[in-house]
This record gives structure tokens, sequence and C-alpha cells, in this order.
């Protein structure tokens, strides 16, 4: 009899506890999902066209970013020249893209929004000659 009434004892402890938990994790931060962010990439002299406007990655002007096995005491910039052709007027733009990306907004139509991230490859070393440069852009459904 006191065998049993400990085994019952036991078994309400442990369904007590397991409910307590799980009313516990309700209360707890649901922890968000992070989507992907779908990237662009866009060669030297290559464009892409997005809703009538026209974007050419025209030049690297220059790459001062910090190489990663160098020890620097700023990490750098570099400056890219970017055409924007939106049907009627070409505009040229330099901009200074910081070592470790943004998020700048280039242009927006009434479809997207057009962000530059990046510039890759990112210099490893201070002798890196690199040719095969690529801008980084997100292009997303505008929301307004």
């Amino acid at each position: 009899m006191k065998f049993t009434f400990l085994i019952l004892s036991l078994i309400s402890l442990s369904l007590s506890l397991t409910a307590q938990d799980s009313e516990e994790n309700k209360n707890l931060p649901q922890e968000k999902v992070q989507v992907p962010e779908i990237v662009t990439k866009l060669k030297v002299l290559e464009q892409v066209d997005i809703d009538g406007y026209r974007l050419t990655f025209k030049s690297v002007v220059n790459d001062g970013r910090c190489p990663e096995k160098v020890t620097c005491v700023w990490p750098g910039e570099a400056n890219v020249m970017l055409e924007i052709f939106d049907g009627t007027d070409t505009t040229s733009k330099t901009i200074a893209i910081p070592a470790l990306g943004f998020h700048r907004e280039l242009f927006s139509t009434s479809e997207h929004v057009v962000f530059l991230k990046n510039l890759a490859p990112y210099p490893i070393t201070a002798r890196d000659n690199i040719q095969a440069y690529q801008l980084l852009l997100k292009i997303q459904p505008n929301k307004s």
C-alpha cells in the first residue's frame, strides 16, 4: 500500500513538473527565424535593369580597405563609380563603401528599392591585386 502510494505520488509530481515546464516555455520570448538576404552580384562594367532604370558598375576608383592579414589603424574603405540611367538622364556617382559594408539605398522605383551592400572580394594581404570585383546589391520589393 505504501509502495503504491509512493509510486502515485512520484507520477503526480512528475506530471506537475512537466505541466509547469510547458507553462514556463510559453512565457519565454520566441526567437524569430532569420530570413536569408538575396544578394545580386554585379561585375565591373556589367549592368542590371530594374523597372526602367539601368544601374552600371563602372569601376573601382580605389580600394583602401585594410587586408585581413594586416594590422591597420583604420579599417578603410573602397570607392566605386556607378552610373544610373532613369530612362532620360544618366547620373554618375562615386560612393565610398566602408570596409565592413553597409546598407545604403541607391534608388527606388514604384516596385523596388535598390541597396548597395558591399564590394567583394575583401583583400586578404597587402599584395592582393584583385581583378574580379563584384558589387553586392540587395533589390527588394518597395513596401510603400
